[in-house]
């Protein structure tokens, strides 16, 4: 090996432990200030967090020479690019939340991903199709994106997905065939500009444990016929979740989508919940009805699970 090369060998590797201490199969070179990817990594990483430095572009050759890579955390970063150009053959997570990703990356090469964050990006389109090179995928966040609409076939391939994170973006209309083919746990909707939803919108005879539609504009007229009966269906489904002074409160809460028009339902205290039944008085009173399912919780309700960064 030639003399400079050995130099620059010893220099490396005590300024690697230095900046990205290590335990077994974890390196952890979070909030370093890194413009990029460090060298000297150990070959038997299984877990390297690179979150919170300075990274704008990153390709996957320079994980090559980390094998057992599992786990990848890229967030609170700059990035703006994620090349994947080369095979990580192991992989099962990337996190990728909070950069300035405008575009979905290209996801070939990452066979066994199952977990993949890309919350908080600029990210306005999905195309047909996007996610289908990596069709082990069971949780999907996309919340805090710039989403307006989706294509039908956006999730297509995803037989195995679990949680879908649509929240905070700006969603104005989904198409009737969105969740076809998913079996979802977990679905998120809340706050977007989501007025209705097209009958049939979510799959026949699937019970999900948990979903998501508060913060949205809903316009409680005939059109929302449909998501009316289908929460009344399905009431142990449907939770909020809130930031509280002593952190997050997930809890199940039927009437927690509420009317934004027409004018005489909005914002009117203990009138404003989605009026299940489909009948409103003039005043936007709920007109009781004795088909209409009790809400009552069950003795007991699963803990809901919480939302990747």
């Amino acid at each position: 090996m030639p003399c400079d090369v050995c130099v620059l060998c010893m220099l490396l590797s005590p300024l690697q432990t230095m900046l990205c201490p290590t335990s077994p199969h974890l390196v952890n070179c979070s909030g370093q200030g890194l413009s990029v990817v460090p060298l000297a990594l150990p070959r038997n990483t299984g877990i390297l967090l690179l979150s919170t430095n300075r990274l704008a572009s990153v390709s996957t050759a320079s994980f090559q020479h980390l094998p057992e890579l599992a786990e990848l955390d890229l967030s609170g970063n700059v990035l703006g690019v994620l090349h994947t150009v080369a095979p990580l053959l192991l992989l099962q997570e990337l996190i990728l939340s909070h950069n300035a990703l405008e575009v979905l990356p290209t996801l070939q090469g990452l066979p066994a991903l199952t977990r993949l964050t890309l919350a908080h990006n600029n990210i306005s389109e999905l195309l047909p199709g996007a996610f289908r090179d990596v069709g082990k995928l069971t949780e999907l966040n996309l919340r805090g994106n710039q989403l307006r609409t989706l294509p039908e076939e956006a999730f297509e391939g995803l037989a195995g997905l679990k949680d879908l994170d649509l929240s905070d973006n700006a969603l104005e209309e989904l198409p009737q065939g969105l969740l076809a083919g998913l079996e979802l746990n977990t679905l998120w909707l809340s706050g977007n500009q989501l007025r209705t939803l097209p009958s049939g919108f979510f799959p026949e005879g699937h019970m999900f444990a948990y979903v998501y539609l508060a913060g949205n504009p809903w316009r409680c007229d005939c059109g929302l016929a449909y998501l009316q009966e289908w929460i009344v269906d399905n009431v142990i489904s449907i939770y909020i979740q809130e930031q509280k002074s002593d952190g997050l409160l997930t809890q199940n809460d039927p009437q927690s989508p509420v009317c934004d028009s027409p004018l005489r339902h909005h914002g009117k205290a203990g009138d404003t919940d989605l009026d299940i039944d489909g009948t409103m008085t003039e005043e936007g009173t709920p007109v009781p009805s004795t088909t209409v399912p009790s809400t009552t919780l069950p003795p007991t309700t699963p803990v809901p699970p919480t939302t990747a960064p």
